[in-house]
């Protein structure tokens, strides 16, 4: 019987793939199911003769894509433990002691991870005089989590194949986000942790936020991504369905970063795509697109449907009517420089100079909800960590855009090659753009999947045809 062959064929596999299953569910819906994984892992071992190199490379991918969604797949009643979280300190015992290494596949990047984990210890250094051993341990738990997910990319993420897999499925996700974030915008409706369920203002009720907590978040995923999801689009076979892809999304994207009222984020959008356009088309192309698009642009504004007229309010909105805002970083941004200086620019302690500006916002201690976001990942990094932590992650990044612009200009400024640059310039803008940047697992899995081209198609490659 062909069934009976095929299930007796594929039992393990099947055996797995219902157990893990009900693992993650009990990990989910029930107190305390998260014991149920281990013990699943466990079982599994015994049981079942596993190939582990595959189920570590299955797991690793498994951990980033349960990435996005946070706390919507975490234990109820306390959400800070998801799967995320969970199934990190299990990769990496199995990836300790049960997986061969292969550490080659790191050697063209291994300066740069050597940076991050420089990085990582000189915010360890500052727990010797951090006044809040709490928030210190907080703050390197998420730097952890950086280092760990770039490391997952670039490990794991090693050729074309496994690019290729890997984006064709954050691609469904990212399609997926976008559909919840036009449901969002239509309905008024939120799911169940969206900060937009809590904010008081007049505008929130329709504004995406898709799986995380606030709108600015929101629309950092999209930009970190687009390149990303755009560039895979075009392997899209059928040429129509190609073209239509590529302007659907575009388009939602644009449409649901405007509704954010993210100005960074608008900027960078814009920017990506006159890239990507750059890349696919020649000089003359690319002018004549931008002239009939701008032309288009105008025209619009004066014959459009109340749709695009309020479209274009809400940009004219995000650009003029938030001095408040931009007045009350600036103080933030100058309270921090002169924490920094205080310190001697040894830092304040890792994860410490949120408490130090709250105290110095209100003018006072509180005892609770004393917690007030810096809005600048330069600066919180250089006033956590002083000099000592800054160097290194500072070289890290300097190092990443030297590689990222060097490998644009010798693909002749093609559109794929600009990936791993548009993704630094997405995160830069997040990085002076949200509130608090070290807990976003999204732009760590950007800046891994750009550091992951890097190695696959201008390190590898290059030292492949010196080489030869």
């Amino acid at each position: 019987m062909p069934i009976i062959n095929w299930l007796h064929h594929y039992a393990k596999v099947i055996l797995l793939t219902l157990g893990l299953t009900v693992a993650l569910e009990a990990c989910v819906f029930l107190p305390y199911g998260f014991l149920a994984l281990p013990l699943f892992l466990i079982a599994a071992f015994i049981f079942l003769p596993i190939n582990m190199e595959k189920f570590t490379t299955a797991l690793s991918f498994a951990i980033l894509f349960s990435g996005f969604f946070g706390s919507y797949l975490g234990i109820p009643g306390n959400e800070n433990i998801f799967l995320f979280r969970l199934l990190i300190p299990i990769h990496l015992v199995l990836f300790l002691f049960f997986v061969k290494k292969d550490w080659l596949r790191l050697r063209y990047v291994k300066v740069l991870l050597l940076l991050f984990i420089a990085f990582f210890i000189g915010m360890m250094a500052t727990g010797f005089w951090a006044p809040q051993m709490g928030e210190s341990i907080r703050y390197l738990y998420f730097i952890f989590e950086w280092l760990y997910v770039i490391f997952l990319c670039v490990y794991y993420i090693r050729n074309e194949r496994a690019y290729a897999m890997f984006t064709r499925g954050l691609m469904i996700l990212y399609i997926g986000i976008l559909c919840i974030g036009v449901w969002e915008c239509l309905t008024g409706h939120h799911l169940r942790q969206s900060g937009s369920l809590f904010y008081e203002t007049t505008t929130s009720a329709f504004q995406p936020t898709g799986f995380q907590f606030n709108t600015n978040d929101f629309a950092s995923l999209l930009t970190i991504l687009f390149p990303i999801v755009i560039m895979q689009i075009t392997t899209w076979k059928r040429k129509l369905m190609m073209l239509s892809g590529l302007l659907g999304v575009s388009a939602v994207s644009l449409y649901l970063v405007i509704m954010t009222n993210s100005r960074l984020a608008m900027l960078v959008l814009i920017l990506e795509v006159f890239v990507l356009l750059f890349g696919w088309s020649k000089i003359c192309s690319f002018v004549s697109i931008y002239v009939f698009g701008m032309g288009a642009l105008l025209i619009s504004s004066f014959y459009s449907s109340g749709f695009v007229r309020k479209l274009l309010g809400m940009v004219t909105n995000s650009f003029t009517e938030k001095g408040d805002s931009t007045s009350e970083r600036m103080q933030m941004y100058q309270a921090s420089w002169n924490m920094i200086k205080e310190s001697h620019f040894m830092g304040i302690g890792a994860g410490n100079l949120p408490l130090r500006l709250d105290e110095y916002m209100y003018g006072f201690e509180r005892m609770t909800d004393n917690y007030w976001a810096p809005h600048n990942y330069w600066l919180e990094a250089l006033a956590n960590g002083g000099l000592l932590a800054f160097i290194p992650l500072l070289a890290f990044f300097i190092g990443y855009f030297i590689f990222a612009i060097r490998y644009w200009i010798k693909s002749k400024y093609s559109a794929a090659s600009a990936i791993p640059l548009l993704v630094g310039i997405a995160f830069v803008a997040a990085s002076v753009g949200l509130s608090s940047t070290i807990d976003k697992r999204h732009l760590s899995l950007g800046i891994g999947i750009g550091l992951a081209v890097l190695n696959i198609r201008y390190f590898q490659k290059g030292r492949i045809k010196n080489e030869g």
